[in-house]
């Protein structure tokens, strides 16, 4: 009930601001701020009830959850994360490793590493159980030049 209510007074909040527009237009600006302010409160009100309504629906425990918000980070600092994770773990990494080892989710990760890959920057093996490792062989430990002459 509480979500018809809320829903009829925002229509009734845009028809009554597509009424003061429609005056504008036709020269009749009589009160037409106070005609705009007031439909947008309805807008307002009633999207507002359409929410509480939506709330009052969800369960307790997600109900009351605090929000989360994660600071956006631009794409150079994921970059250099990754790259953080991947000479830790030796300059080979999984979707997991990542994921772990950074603040990023393993969608978000598997799509850091797949444009990483595209780019040059790693190249991707798949093992035999069709797990995929992301080698950055910029970050693999170097042999020493004598065993290096040597084989």
């Amino acid at each position: 009930m509480k979500s018809i209510i809320g829903w009829a007074l925002a229509a009734f909040g845009v028809f009554g601001i597509g009424l003061e527009i429609d005056k504008l237009i036709q020269g009749k600006a009589e009160h037409t701020i106070a005609g705009i302010i007031l439909g947008a409160f309805f807008v307002l009100g009633g999207l507002a009830l359409v929410r509480s309504a939506r709330r009052a629906k969800l369960p307790p425990e997600l109900r009351d959850a605090p929000v989360v918000v994660r600071p956006s980070l631009d794409s150079r600092e994921v970059e250099r994360a990754v790259l953080a994770c991947a000479q830790g773990h030796g300059g080979r990494v999984t979707i997991a490793e990542v994921a772990t080892g950074t603040h990023l989710s393993f969608t978000e990760a598997k799509e850091v590493l797949e444009e990483l890959a595209r780019a040059g920057a790693c190249t991707v093996d798949v093992t035999e159980n069709g797990a995929f490792i992301y080698e950055f062989t910029g970050l693999m430990p170097r042999e020493p030049a004598r065993a290096a002459l040597k084989s």
